[in-house]
């Protein structure tokens, strides 16, 4: 939980009330109103495993930022915080623009940071 509370604020996200062992953030919109919300747990003790991408369920989430910069900052601090990078900071060939940092959180679970501006 320690990486969240350091990295969904850095993309925009305030906490929200936490129900529980619950954590969570929410993205509030320009206009004012929840745009988005973003949830985790620890897992539950008769759990024993980790998280594979490959596995029915989540594969990967990526967040938006609004420059290549803020990726490159954001890249430069994820292993200090526990996670793990994947692929460097670069422009993908998905579409013109796509810059981008894949990376893992300290659970594994793949995140990426996205910008398709070309700044």
């Amino acid at each position: 939980m320690r990486f969240y509370d350091w990295l969904m604020p850095r993309l925009g996200y305030t906490p929200a009330p936490n129900p529980g062992d619950w954590r969570g953030w929410c993205y509030v919109g320009s206009d004012g109103k929840t745009a988005g919300a973003f949830w985790i747990r620890p897992a539950g003790a008769e759990l024993n495993s980790s998280f594979d991408k490959q596995r029915v369920g989540l594969a990967e989430v990526a967040f938006k930022a609004e420059s290549r910069r803020f990726i490159n900052e954001i890249a430069g601090e994820i292993e200090s915080r526990g996670g793990k990078i994947l692929n460097s900071p670069q422009e993908y060939p998905y579409e013109p623009g796509y810059y981008s940092v894949f990376f893992t959180d300290p659970d594994g679970i793949k995140l990426e940071i996205v910008t398709r501006s070309g700044k």
